[in-house]
């Protein structure tokens, strides 16, 4: 799947739970900044991302499903920081 208009194809990495001295119960919310690694970026992009860690903001993020399987795209003007 090759993204247009200054979309990134991302793969949304999970962040492994430390284990702390105390509890702190997390409310049901999504987190505000998320990290991604970059699968391919659009050939319009400021600059190819591809294969590279990114910090985004996951109000941005579009899930397409096509024959069965899942696609996560981000904008590129979405993006706080990249690796």
């Amino acid at each position: 799947m090759k993204p247009l208009n200054r979309r990134l194809l991302i793969e949304i990495t999970k962040e492994e739970e430390q284990q702390g001295v105390f509890y702190v119960p997390k409310e049901d919310k999504p987190e505000e900044f998320v990290t991604a690694r970059v699968l391919c970026s659009a050939a319009d992009c400021s600059q190819d991302y591809t294969g590279k860690v990114v910090v985004i903001h996951s109000f941005g993020v579009e899930t397409v499903k096509v024959k069965g399987k899942n696609y996560t795209f981000i904008g590129e003007n979405h993006l706080i920081c990249a690796e």
